[in-house]
């Protein structure tokens, strides 16, 4: 992992949210290789157990990104209409207080057109649509 490549990645993203809503983020490029959106407004449908529609979501780059798309985790307490979508993968390892989220790997991912900001935009589309099956394909 580049962090000279990284962190203009994350301002971009930063921005990019910035538009639309007032998140917290932040960053580990040595230790945990991660990237943090802190009080992330999720779509309709999504609460977390304060009753709101805020969360986090952390983007776990390991050593091979950009090579590979990063891990998504999301707030454990979220829930969708009060259910666990199959998005929501309880049964892997994830960071304490968090949850897996599946997003679909993308059979095209290429590291020289990819960025955190794709990711972003998966995770969007997928929690628009948390009950399909492959909502990338279906959006």
């Amino acid at each position: 992992m580049d962090p000279k490549r990284v962190i203009p990645e994350v301002q971009n993203l930063h921005a990019l949210i910035k538009e639309r809503q007032n998140p917290i983020m932040s960053y580990d490029l040595l230790d945990d290789m991660t990237v943090t959106i802190e009080l992330l407004n999720f779509p309709d449908g999504w609460e977390n157990d304060e009753g709101t529609h805020f969360g986090t979501v952390i983007f776990d780059l390991s050593r091979s990104y950009p090579k590979k798309q990063p891990k998504v985790y999301v707030s454990a307490d979220l829930r969708y209409e009060g259910d666990s979508p199959h998005v929501l993968y309880n049964q892997s390892a994830a960071p304490d207080g968090f949850t897996k989220y599946c997003i679909h790997r993308l059979s095209d991912w290429d590291p020289d057109q990819h960025s955190l900001t794709t990711m972003f935009n998966l995770l969007e589309v997928s929690l628009e649509h948390p009950r399909s099956k492959n909502p990338l394909q279906e959006a």
